[in-house]
């Protein structure tokens, strides 16, 4: 999801700011990292670790020229005496400054972006949402662990051959043996001849072991709740569908994805220091580009809406170039005040007589309903 830096503007409108270091960094972070390589790491990073890291490299005139991320492993240290903090990193070795595997200085917090989640105990210490779920890994594991153990030391057959027929030992053995012939290994799927009465009874799973097998899905559940991803996004189908993109993309943004990036938007709002009225966003729309259906439905309300020109919405829909007086927003003329035909009706008998035909009559209404 593309990022830009935005200004609003006193009426309310905003505007895109294309020449600052900022909108430099978010299309290209640094010299070996594209804007996808480098967020894609930083938000698995904070994910999985609770804490994501970006360095700054400045120019010379202190802008922010690069940003670089570092590894999970950096810590904050805060000086006892000044109360300032400061960053132990050292283990990115397309820096200069670093010496790989190794701490060699450490990084005052103005030059670093520490974007962290929950931290319950260190201000500066995030963790991963991962734990809320431990107990339930926890059990996963138990469940996995305890069921190996059952299946390998239970003797349960997958299926009883019966007849009322008394059998001899020897009867037996070469019953199994022909049984096994055709059922087993290579000859998976081989068709078994009955007779003498016999009868085949398959053994399957009881309500025991169907609640433990559910017990698994429970935790696939807990951890999507702890990420806030929906389960249809994992390809869990089992509660809901992919028949409406919109409503559930609507739903992601609501909650988890729209929580991570309003959560890095803010971070990069403070490490740029923007002014109030400017600010980092994504660009959410691109998260709609494969609902063609849905994508032209809400730009068409919205140009007959008059929230949107036909321009505007040629824009944003795929980069389409203006049209002849598609800088205007459009009002659908049916819908009226009540008493406009009323109005009109004055209008009409305050006009001039027509000389040779309606003409003056008719740029006379227009003057007075369109100015």
């Amino acid at each position: 999801i593309p990022g830009y830096h935005w200004r609003y503007t006193p009426d309310g409108t905003k505007e895109k700011i294309t020449t600052s270091s900022l909108s430099r960094v978010l299309i290209h972070p640094n010299s070996y990292q594209t804007r996808s390589d480098l967020f894609n790491n930083l938000i698995k990073s904070l994910l999985m670790k609770g804490n994501g890291y970006l360095v700054a490299k400045r120019n010379d005139r202190n802008e922010i020229s690069e940003i670089h991320q570092l590894p999970f492993s950096t810590m904050p240290y805060i000086d006892p005496t000044t109360k300032q903090v400061f960053y132990a990193a050292g283990i990115n070795p397309m820096l200069d400054e670093f010496v790989f595997g190794d701490i060699t200085m450490m990084i005052p917090a103005r030059d670093i972006c520490h974007i962290r989640l929950y931290t319950p105990n260190h201000p500066l210490v995030g963790v991963s949402p991962i734990r809320n779920v431990a107990s339930s890994i926890a059990a996963n594991a138990a469940i996995t662990n305890q069921q190996a153990t059952f299946f390998s030391n239970m003797n349960r057959p997958s299926g009883i051959l019966s007849t009322e027929m008394k059998l001899t030992e020897d009867q037996m053995r070469q019953l199994r043996s022909a049984w096994d012939e055709q059922s087993k290994g290579m000859n998976t799927g081989g068709v078994p001849i009955l007779g003498s009465g016999m009868k085949w009874t398959p053994m399957s799973i009881n309500t025991q072991d169907a609640q433990t097998v559910e017990a698994f899905n429970m935790t696939v559940e807990d951890i999507s709740r702890a990420f806030r991803v929906p389960l249809p996004l994992i390809n869990d189908n089992r509660h809901s569908t992919y028949n409406n993109v919109e409503q559930l993309i609507a739903h992601w943004l609501s909650g988890g994805l729209g929580f991570i990036m309003d959560h890095v938007e803010n971070n990069l709002d403070k490490f740029f220091g923007l002014p109030i009225s400017e600010r980092v966003e994504f660009d959410i729309d691109m998260l709609m580009r494969t609902d063609f259906k849905g994508r032209i439905e809400g730009y068409t309300k919205a140009i007959q809406g008059s929230l949107m020109s036909p321009d505007e919405a040629r824009s944003r829909f795929g980069g389409l170039k203006p049209v002849d007086n598609g800088n205007k927003v459009m009002a659908q003329q049916q819908m009226v005040p009540l008493g406009w035909m009323e109005e009109q009706a004055q209008i009409l008998a305050s006009a001039p007589a027509p000389e040779d035909d309606e003409t003056n009559s008719l740029k006379f209404l227009r003057k007075e309903m369109y100015g």
